[in-house]
């Protein structure tokens, strides 16, 4: 069977520690700069992992820095592009054919900008095309949603599924003004996936994280059944006081699908007649699309 990867979002998720949590898992940080050093985009930058503790757990704190021409790691030079022409649906999709990776690795790109590109245009009432990324046409989103499907490919992910994204309180501060988390665009990506109300205050589910998990993701709630191959953690910016800033990442092979195992009980009754009855030990499956509470 293929290898999975389980989302365990029990911190939230955000385009930057997922790919941190794929580094964890064994991607070479240099394998993920030679597949992104094509793109043309407007602005010179550099890919930095470094592992961390949030509340006593190691991950890979990934980051991209913006505007650091000098710098020997930078993966890009500028290219004569304003920064504001890829901040449009069109123009940040057309990027993704300059990637150095697999077709189905442009596929899932692909998919991951349209699927905040399409939650983006419900928010504010406008056709696709017409999109602004606001924040998301930066530089370090773009390179965090197609890094995602790049370090996919480099660790040979074939599926995808995730656990319960946590809905928390409070507000973030965006382009527009200040938003109720999860800001607008990020509750309509949310939708069909399972979440869970948590007493937390602040964005732990990012406009980059949802789109990866509502893009690339074939089922929502508990893990399907798989052999474990290994576990992987991607750190978040700050060291929260109550639950480690982290997204980890279940590696596995998926395990055929079981048989119900059916148990035939004789029940000896009155005049020695017997009555089989029989009982279904198969396991109850969560259905995609329902919450996991």
């Amino acid at each position: 069977m293929g290898l999975h990867l389980h989302i365990d979002p029990f911190s939230g998720i955000a385009g930057d520690m997922f790919i941190g949590a794929l580094l964890d898992l064994g991607v070479e940080l240099g394998d993920l700069r030679k597949a992104l050093a094509p793109l043309p985009v407007g602005s010179a930058y550099r890919l930095t992992a470094d592992r961390v503790l949030r509340r006593g757990i190691g991950g890979v704190d990934f980051k991209v820095h913006v505007g650091s021409p000098d710098d020997s790691h930078a993966n890009l030079r500028p290219q004569g592009h304003a920064h504001h022409e890829y901040a449009r649906h069109p123009q940040i999709r057309a990027l993704i054919d300059h990637l150095d990776t697999t077709d189905r690795g442009r596929d899932r790109a692909r998919k991951i900008v349209d699927a905040l590109a399409r939650a983006e245009a419900q928010v504010h009432g406008k056709p696709i095309e017409e999109v602004h990324f606001h924040e998301v046409g930066a530089v370090d989103s773009i390179v965090d949603m197609l890094g995602s499907a790049v370090g996919l490919e480099l660790l040979g992910v074939d599926s995808l599924s995730c656990g319960a994204l946590p809905i928390t309180r409070g507000y973030v501060r965006c382009d527009h003004g200040r938003m109720p988390v999860p800001a607008p665009a990020t509750a309509y990506l949310m939708r069909g996936m399972a979440t869970i109300g948590v007493d937390r205050a602040g964005e732990f589910v990012t406009p980059t994280g949802a789109a990866i998990a509502a893009a690339l993701c074939e089922s929502f709630g508990p893990p399907p059944p798989m052999s474990l191959i290994d576990v992987g953690y991607g750190a978040g910016d700050r060291d929260e006081p109550e639950v480690p800033n982290l997204v980890r990442l279940f590696l596995g092979r998926r395990s055929a699908a079981t048989a119900p195992t059916v148990t035939t009980v004789s029940l000896l009754t009155e005049g020695g007649a017997t009555h089989d009855h029989h009982h279904d030990h198969s396991h109850s499956h969560t259905h995609p699309h329902e919450a996991n509470p």
